[in-house]
């Protein structure tokens, strides 16, 4: 029987400018294993998967590949040798197909090259399907599509090829629990056809539900790889963060102001696109935390988005403090106090060749210049202390936002709305790819901030999240308002009961059509 590892690292090591991000990793895989790889954001995950896929080469150490000598220069070269990753942060050609996003690298072709746009569409449709994307048209421009969507896109690209090595990083990050299921679901299949899938995620449960066994990095270094059945969260917490981290507590009632004046009020809402007949209506107060809940293509991240004038409001009318205000674009959001920390942070939130520091000061250069002109000495005087309050971990405020972890990335573009002093701050995906530690934090502030007096709106697919975060849940069905929850109703049956409502009724409709 072969017992050849399916990928050795022996003594990996990457240096950047002032940090030490892989120190001297060995690693073992095995063939039709899927192994956890578990750390604090800036453990070093990121910097490993960009070895393992060519992005980056090593600056010490060796990696064998079925015991034969591994050294890619390119992506390219990984995928020719059988590893496929699925990014944290997603690599898509927008202004490309859906079709010619999945099979970009090795497109159909008839007689003289000419593309076999049949055999495209057909091979697309496969590979939606494998991921519960079955209703969505492969010609479809991968610009319209939400963070969620292009995430399974993205998966099913990596399941395109023959692979030996599937890596995924944070691929649940945006999904919710049902194509979170059917994600676990293709990852168990992938290990019975004998891939070895590497796993990354924050969420503890998935990895103690799918994973055999679990690499801890924590600061650059492997400080431990023992089997899941072995381990518990508790253990696997210490080991990643070297210490214990509390179990973030159950928001108390909201302690709203005095004024009966809603901060927030939303009539009629409609945006471009929407499925639901209905527009849709709700109140943020001061003081209080609601959360937006609902499946994946519910019309959260569209709502908000509409909200902020990043995308047009077809219908509806948005007041602040009472008075009816106009926000068609996210500058006459911003004149109104209204911020959104958007779910595609690289695209949307960073400017990634620039420095920390100007991003921190990017959306309020007011409070770092003077007649006009920058003053780098207080651009670097407020980002130095917003990432000691934010806990943003980084050799220097002067480095480039491309080089921090996904998660010290999101900490960055909060950073950056909070230098504003909003009034009504919301946030779409505020803890995609952050780790537990991290969570725990962004959770606390945002605690504290609603208590401060601050209205504040969350999208999250994670429905534990917003349970333990928020007084109130709003919850959408296909661009409908499907119900609204309070504190102490919440439960987490009755609100999937409403997520589903429209699908159902939809479903219902064409069973009656079909009778």
């Amino acid at each position: 029987m072969d017992t050849t590892p399916a990928l050795e690292l022996q003594g990996l090591s990457r240096q950047y400018p002032g940090v030490l991000a892989l120190d001297a990793v060995d690693l073992v895989l095995q063939p039709g294993e899927v192994h956890a790889l578990a750390g604090e954001n800036g453990a070093g995950k990121s910097t490993l998967i960009k070895l393992l896929c060519g992005a980056e080469r090593p600056d010490g150490g060796r990696m064998l590949l079925f015991g034969q000598p591994y050294a890619p220069h390119t992506p390219l070269d990984a995928m020719r040798a059988g590893i496929r990753v699925v990014h944290q942060e997603l690599h898509m050609l927008d202004e490309l197909s859906v079709a010619e996003n999945l099979l970009f690298d090795h497109l159909p072709r008839k007689r003289f090259g000419l593309l076999d746009r049949g055999a495209m569409d057909r091979r697309a449709r496969e590979l939606l399907a494998r991921v519960g994307l079955v209703d969505l048209n492969p010609a479809t421009r991968v610009a319209g599509l939400g963070m969620a969507h292009r995430q399974l896109i993205e998966i099913a690209r990596a399941l395109s090829g023959r692979s030996r090595i599937v890596i995924m990083d944070e691929p649940t990050a945006t999904l919710t629990p049902r194509e979170t299921d059917q994600l676990l679901a293709i990852i168990r299949q992938l290990r019975s056809e004998g891939v070895t899938v590497v796993f990354v995620s924050h969420h503890l449960d998935e990895l103690f539900d799918i994973c055999d066994r679990v690499t801890v990095l924590r600061n650059g270094r492997r400080i431990a790889t023992q089997p899941m059945a072995e381990t518990t969260s508790d253990q696997l917490v210490r080991l990643m963060v070297g210490r214990s981290v509390d179990a973030p507590s159950k928001r108390d009632a909201a302690q709203r102001t005095a004024s009966a004046v809603p901060a927030l009020r939303v009539q009629g809402l409609r945006y471009r696109g929407q499925r639901g007949s209905q527009g849709i209506d709700f109140q943020l107060h001061y003081g209080e935390i609601v959360g937006l809940a609902g499946l994946v293509g519910s019309g959260r991240t569209e709502t908000v988005r509409a909200l902020f004038g990043a995308d047009p409001l077809v219908a509806g009318q948005v007041q602040r403090d009472g008075q009816p205000v106009r926000l068609r674009s996210p500058r006459e959001a911003l004149q109104h106090g209204v911020c959104l920390l958007t779910e595609n942070r690289k695209d949307e939130g960073l400017v990634l060749d620039m420095p920390i520091r100007s991003n921190i000061s990017l959306a309020r250069l007011k409070a770092v210049s003077r007649a006009g002109l920058l003053r780098p000495d207080a651009e670097t005087r407020i980002a130095q202390q917003a990432a000691t309050d934010l806990g943003i971990r980084l050799a220097s405020v002067h480095q480039q936002v491309r080089q921090l972890s996904g998660g010290n990335q999101q900490k960055v573009v909060l950073a950056k709305w909070l230098l504003r002093q909003p009034k009504v701050l919301i946030l779409d995906e505020p803890t995609r790819g952050v780790d537990v530690g991290a969570k725990a934090e962004i959770h606390a502030l945002l605690q504290r901030m609603a208590a401060d007096g601050l209205a504040v709106l969350v999208v999250s697919s994670d429905l534990r999240e917003l349970m333990g975060l928020c007084d109130r849940l709003l919850v959408l069905s296909k661009g409908t308002l499907a119900g609204e929850v309070a504190r102490p109703d919440f439960n987490e049956e009755a609100i999937l009961a409403m997520a589903y409502q429209e699908y159902l009724r939809a479903s219902h409709t064409d069973d009656a059509q079909a009778a």
